[in-house]
Parts: structure tokens; sequence; C-alpha cells
């Protein structure tokens, strides 16, 4: 019979510090915010299981993991580096990190032996916060339940929007927590069918559960659909700019627009992408083209960095894109020219509204002058 220590993460693990750290985040959890919890007693008391929920903010994993009555080993993303204080704690109580966008064997692996040794894994299906109900659910859940016949209990998270800053300006967000019945373990009987399409199929069923326990309202917040637009003008004089070529220009603009991939790229990576904010800034050529390098060279650190947040093709197009745009940038700061870039997002929602972005980078050669008066 194995033991613990016959498996590279032995279940539980850290208990007394986790204990300790468990008792201090529902403390402070119940100080900053207005939270209820529901359906704890859903969760069985022994033998190996699986929570999956979803995911908008950095408060669900936290959670995910004290309120529960039996340890719960966390499962989450290993290919950024969290911020400050974060890191730290995240550090101290410990987690199995996955390299999102790349097959990760190593973490797949200790995942299932923690339920191999009968424990309790904290999961994320959409594997990420990108795009909030829109996301993929990931195959991994299944592959999990197959493998170490583990049952799955769903928990809708809901309030969470936004919810990590109102907490920091001790606005109290109401947060909710509701804990579903458990999924029997994902079976296969018939061979004849694709396993890939059967791990598929579960783990949509596992996220429709998850949906189901979220609040209606939270979905208000989140675009049905969102239109994507961009151009690309040259010239040396404002008013005298010519259209240039770029292929896929609405996935540039879906990236321009996505505060959470160039905060990934800003924050967690420490890359110098603050010129492509859509935000007012003083911007160059070179300073602008600095920032795509930057991109494009934790692509070639981690290639599925946009394939696994995008898709395969959407993830694609944007590198095609970057590497056109930094071309153009080459050719106009050679030309002594201008380039503009006008990027406009339009989002629908369910309930009619409907929201318009638009912002103009306008890229001189040099840096200019400002006014000092």
């Amino acid at each position: 019979m194995n033991t613990p220590k016959d498996f590279e993460i032995p279940y539980p693990r850290v208990s007394f510090r986790r204990k300790v750290l468990d008792l201090v985040g529902r403390i402070l959890i119940r100080l900053l915010s207005h939270v209820k919890i529901t359906g704890l007693e859903n969760i069985p008391p022994n033998g190996p299981v699986i929570l999956a929920g979803n995911h908008v903010s950095t408060l669900e994993p936290m959670l995910l993991a004290v309120f529960p009555r039996r340890q719960v080993e966390l499962l989450g993303a290993g290919d950024l580096p969290f911020e400050g204080l974060i890191d730290q704690i995240v550090a101290l109580y410990q987690f199995i990190p996955v390299n999102r966008g790349n097959l990760d064997r190593k973490a797949m692996n200790q995942a299932f032996g923690v339920l191999q040794q009968g424990g309790v894994l904290g999961i994320f299906p959409e594997g990420g916060t990108w795009n909030p109900g829109h996301m993929k659910a990931q195959v991994g859940v299944s592959w999990l339940s197959h493998k170490a016949h583990a049952p799955v209990v769903p928990i809708g998270f809901s309030g969470f929007q936004n919810s990590f800053s109102k907490v920091l300006k001790l606005k109290r967000p109401r947060l909710k927590m509701k804990v579903g019945k458990l999924i029997p373990a994902l079976t296969v009987e018939n061979d004849d069918e694709k396993i890939k399409t059967i791990y598929q199929e579960y783990a949509d069923m596992v996220l429709q559960e998850i949906n189901k326990l979220v609040d209606p309202k939270d979905f208000l917040l989140i675009p049905e659909q969102t239109d994507y637009n961009l151009e690309v003008l040259a010239g040396r004089i404002d008013n005298a700019m010519r259209a240039v070529h770029l292929t896929s220009p609405e996935a540039l603009a879906q990236f321009l627009f996505s505060p959470i991939l160039l905060n990934s790229l800003a924050k967690n990576l420490k890359k110098p992408v603050q010129p492509l904010y859509p935000l007012e800034q003083p911007r160059w050529n070179q300073q602008f083209s600095t920032a795509i390098e930057a991109v494009l060279d934790v692509l070639t650190d981690n290639p599925g960095f946009f394939t696994y947040r995008l898709g395969m093709e959407q993830g694609h197009h944007v590198e095609s894109a970057l590497q056109e745009l930094l071309t153009l940038l080459k050719a106009a700061r050679d030309s002594n020219e201008i380039l503009v870039i006008n990027a406009s997002a339009r989002s629908k929602h369910s309930d009619g509204r409907v929201e318009q972005k638009s912002y103009r980078y306008r890229i001189p050669p040099i840096p200019e002058q400002t006014d000092q008066t």
C-alpha cells in the first residue's frame, strides 16, 4: 500500500501551517466582505474528490482553500508569477503549479497523486480569468476524474467581479460561495467513442453545473458578443495619412483591449508593455517597438501564451499581427513617418446594453516636445 512518502506531493502536507493560514483567511474574508457560504455538506467527508469552481478574480482560490472542512490542494497558474504580497502568501501556502498553454504532465501527475491518496483537489476548469463566461472548459478535470475515479463537486462563486480591488478599498463586496451536488466520477463505457470527445463533453457538463450555481446577475456583467476593429495609418502629417494593410487587425484589437492580458505581461512578467495600454500617455516609435518585442519574447519562452487564452486560431493571429506591426513600425521609423492605430470594440449584453470603446494610438518617429506652459 502506498503511503504519502511514496508520492511527489504528500496529502495532506504542511498541515499546521495551512490550518493557521486557513483560520486567518476565514477571519479576513468575513471582516473585509459580506460572504455567504452554502452547501459545504455536499463535500464528501473522505475519499478522493475534485472541487471545481468558476473564476473571475483573485479571491475565489482563497475561499476554495479556507472554507471546506477538509484540506484542499489547489491546482493553479504556474506560467505567471503572482504579484507582491500575494506571491509571498501563495509560496507559504503552496499549490500545484500548472504551465498553462503547454502540456504539463508533471503537474497533472502530481494532482493525480493527491487524488490517489484520497485527497481533495481544487481546480478551475476554465483555466483562467481572461474571458469569463466565454471560455471553453479544459479537459484536465475529466482526465483526473477518470483516472482517479474521483467525483466532482461543482462550486459557483457569485459577486466576485472586481472583488479584490473592492476588498483593498474596504468596500466589503457581497460574495457567495454555493457548493452543488456531487457529480459522479467519469467512466468510459464506449471504447469506440474518441476519448478526447468524451473528456470534452464531461468537462463541458461540469462547467454547466458550475454556472447553474452562479447568480444570473453576474452574467449580465459579461458581454454576449464583442466585435473588434482596427486600422493602421501612416504618413508624415496627421491630415495626410494613408491606410496600411495589416493581417488580422481584429485579433490585435482584442489584445489591446484586454487589460488582463496586458496586466499579465506588465505586472506578472514585468515586461515593458506600458505603451500598449489604451491610455493617454507619451509614446514614440522605438518605445512602442520595444513593447511589441517584449511580447514576442514571451512567446519564445511560452508559445502557448496567446493560444491557450484566445484559442489556437486567434492566438496565432495576434502573434502574426504583432510581427507585422513591428515591421510597419520599422518602415515608419526609417521613413520618418507617424504611425496611427485606430482600435475599437463594440460589446453587446444580454439585457440589450451596448458598450463601445475606441482609442487612437499616435506613434511619432521620435519623442515629441510637450507644452510646459
